[in-house]
């Protein structure tokens, strides 16, 4: 900004220390300030809802707000704009704690001079401006690791087809029985190229706000035993056994069972790449406190805890030794589809002893209607 104003909005109720503030802006070295003043966070947002402020001064104790509450309100209305927290000698911890919760910095009145005032505006604007290049560096490094996954998530059934089909053609597999596996091998991977394609035009809707869901009665019980079977042999393959525990008085609920059963393919997906063979699945279904609650148990290499917090994030995947693969759109997905029938979805995971994918679904909606 060198050579420009900055414009400061100063939010501060006790006029003398706003007139003292203003003085010490226009004597301050290097940039000229160009200060606006409001003495009630009402007007403040007012200010900065018109936009143009580089930074905010803002005192935490105003008639019509007190506390951490008028800074978020701040940060709310202007998520760019660096705030520097102006506090007395008995509110330095809450200044503080305003610096830990999103404030570049702050200053004690009576001990700023305007030299210190200038160089902490300046300061709290080079630091806001470093978070935001951290966080676009952040975005790319995403970025660059989605497409690489996905490159490999696509490369590697296209491979199989490829491979496979081609044999089939040069005549090299005479046999009815090797083309009738190698032929349901082709199928398998085609579906899987399915799935991940339906799952990056999910995101692309989500991103554009075109995500909808369509509700009508349903049983629940029926889509998760539907996808419990479409999962049994795969299971089967890798010795890993799944039971029911889906009680035959489940009431009907109010939801898009496609996205019902999207949820739930995710989750089975997902508990069978990361349990070892020889280990069981548990799939359960209750209706509890107005809601139904179905889970998803494995006894499986279990998520480690740093990983917890980011199971559900868009792209986001384990690394390291328990990393197996895929895009990281599934559990995010879930996520969406569920909050947007009103529901919740968690994890709890030990490593070495499984994870459980709980979520739940309102029992008291009524109404054929759709959400977008």
């Amino acid at each position: 900004m060198k050579g420009e104003d900055i414009k400061v909005l100063l939010v501060e109720d006790n006029h003398g220390d706003a007139r003292l503030i203003k003085e010490m802006l226009a004597e301050a070295r290097g940039n000229p300030f160009d200060a606006e003043c409001a003495d009630l966070l009402a007007t403040g947002l007012e200010h900065l809802a018109q936009g143009g402020i580089d930074v905010v001064l803002l005192d935490l104790g105003l008639p019509d707000s007190r506390g951490l509450d008028t800074l978020v309100k701040v940060r709310a209305q202007a998520l760019g704009v660096p705030i520097v927290v102006l506090t007395g000698l008995d509110d330095e911890a809450l200044a503080v704690e305003a610096v830990k919760e999103g404030a570049q910095d702050y200053l004690v009145k009576g001990q700023v001079d305007s030299n210190l005032l200038g160089r902490s505006i300046r300061y709290a604007i080079e630091r806001k401006r470093a978070d935001e290049a951290l966080r676009q560096l952040d975005r790319d490094r995403m970025k660059s690791e989605f497409i690489s996954n996905i490159s490999h998530e696509l490369r590697s059934p296209l491979h199989a087809i490829r491979g496979f089909t081609k044999l089939m053609l040069e005549g090299k597999v005479p046999q009815p029985e090797t083309q009738k596996e190698f032929l349901s091998i082709i199928d398998g991977q085609s579906q899987r190229l399915g799935a991940l394609i339906d799952s990056l035009l999910d995101v692309s809707r989500l991103e554009s706000g075109r995500f909808s869901i369509q509700k009508q009665p349903l049983s629940i019980g029926g889509i998760i035993h539907k996808a419990v079977e479409s999962f049994c042999r795969l299971a089967s393959d890798k010795g890993i056994v799944i039971s029911e525990d889906i009680p035959a008085t489940l009431p009907e609920i109010e939801a898009d069972g496609e996205r019902v059963s999207q949820v739930m393919v995710n989750l089975l997906s997902n508990a069978i790449k990361f349990s070892n063979g020889g280990r069981s699945l548990i799939v359960k279904g209750e209706a509890k406190d107005g809601e139904l609650l179905v889970q998803v148990t494995d006894h499986g290499i279990g998520i480690p805890k740093e990983a917890m917090p980011h199971l559900f994030e868009r792209f986001y995947r384990v690394k390291g030794s328990m990393a197996r693969g895929g895009a990281g759109l599934g559990l995010y997905i879930s996520k969406q589809i569920i909050e947007a029938h009103g529901g919740c979805i968690w994890a709890e995971s030990k490593v070495g002893k499984g994870t459980t994918v709980s979520f739940t679904l309102p029992l008291d909606q009524v109404g054929g209607d759709s959400h977008e």
